[in-house]
């Protein structure tokens, strides 16, 4: 059964029913749910965002985390990092104790409302922080890269 078949008759020809609303191209509900269901294979829980105030530090556990096969992006400031939580495309979302408590706590929830199904790791050495702003998973940062891939695994099958 076409959409089209539902429109009346006389306005199927008008570019808003052809090209949608903002004049994108309308794809009928059986493409559609068919790119719906290539996304979500795509999507396997590899996608990170990591976000410290100590780059250096960020490149070393990216490059940590892509030799085991995870996808990261590792924002340069505090702006790129906003804006790459507005825009989503990541599975997971880590946040290092080299970040000031308050951008924590705004990242965090930033994290929380764009993109609600996404866990959110902590890396700390306060425990503190962990009731703070909650997240799904904490490490410690003098547990090296292998508590931090522990985690990202656990938080992985969890979703």
């Amino acid at each position: 059964m076409s959409i089209f078949s539902t429109v009346p008759p006389s306005v199927q020809g008008h570019p808003a029913v052809r090209l949608g609303i903002r004049g994108e191209k309308f794809d009928p509900p059986s493409t559609f749910q068919e790119r719906r269901r290539s996304i979500r294979r795509r999507t396997k829980g590899n996608r990170v965002l990591m976000f410290g105030r100590i780059r250096e530090l960020a490149l070393y556990r990216a490059a940590v985390l892509r030799d085991r096969g995870f996808d990261v992006v590792t924002p340069k400031s505090r702006e790129e990092a906003i804006v790459a939580i507005r825009k989503g495309g990541f599975d997971i979302a880590i946040l290092t104790y080299t970040l000031s408590n308050e951008t924590v706590q705004e990242l965090a929830e930033l994290v929380r409302e764009y993109c609600p199904g996404c866990p959110l790791i902590a890396i700390s050495t306060n425990p503190r922080m962990d009731r703070e702003i909650a997240p799904d998973a904490m490490v410690n940062a003098d547990d090296g890269p292998a508590a931090l891939i522990a985690a990202l695994r656990r938080v992985s099958q969890q979703n």
